[in-house]
């Protein structure tokens, strides 16, 4: 089954459709501008790529798929340190590593899914589109110049993921 097909068939057959589904969840409207909202959304957000990258590495059977993974790990934990680094350096208290309920939420949705492949790749798409509008939003009116400007040098490579998932997902999340 081609992964288009896949993602079609598994937010059905999940009944997730309604809250996988990248327009059920739209990009937060409202702009980000202050780093109490940012950090740990962006903390959460890193940690769902890298914990749920991680699992896609277990379970996923696509080559490309399981590619993909590998570099949101890569990625994301480089983006972790990146943003630590840039909240010491602003004195802003580096918070613990955890999932908001959203992002547990997602984890679980793809970890018990019967289409692995397809529910990541969904989910990625999902989190990579918010993910882009958060750090935009950030970059562009952010109430701490540091992280406005690590927002703004992360943007790029979350555009690069957004791009590739897309690629991965056929286009699937468009028509559903």
């Amino acid at each position: 089954m081609n992964i288009k097909i896949a993602l079609v068939a598994s937010a059905l057959a999940l009944g997730v459709a309604g809250c996988m589904t990248p327009t059920a969840s739209a990009p937060p409207t409202a702009a980000v501008t202050t780093a109490s909202v940012f950090v740990p959304t962006a903390a959460s957000s890193n940690l769902f790529e890298i914990e749920s990258s991680r699992l896609a590495l277990r379970r996923a059977r696509d080559p490309e798929v399981r590619r993909f993974a590998r570099q949101m790990i890569r990625d994301h934990n480089l983006a972790t340190r990146r943003m630590a680094a840039t909240l010491r350096t602003a004195g802003i208290p580096v918070p613990p590593p955890a999932l908001n309920a959203k992002h547990q939420q997602m984890l679980a949705t793809v970890e018990g899914a019967s289409d692995f492949d397809a529910a990541y790749v969904n989910a990625q798409l999902m989190a990579h589109q918010e993910a882009v509008a958060l750090f935009t939003s950030y970059s562009s009116s952010g109430d701490v110049p540091q992280l406005a400007s690590f927002a703004a040098q992360t943007l790029p490579t979350l555009q690069m993921h957004l791009d590739h998932v897309q690629s991965l997902s056929g286009g699937a999340a468009a028509a559903m």
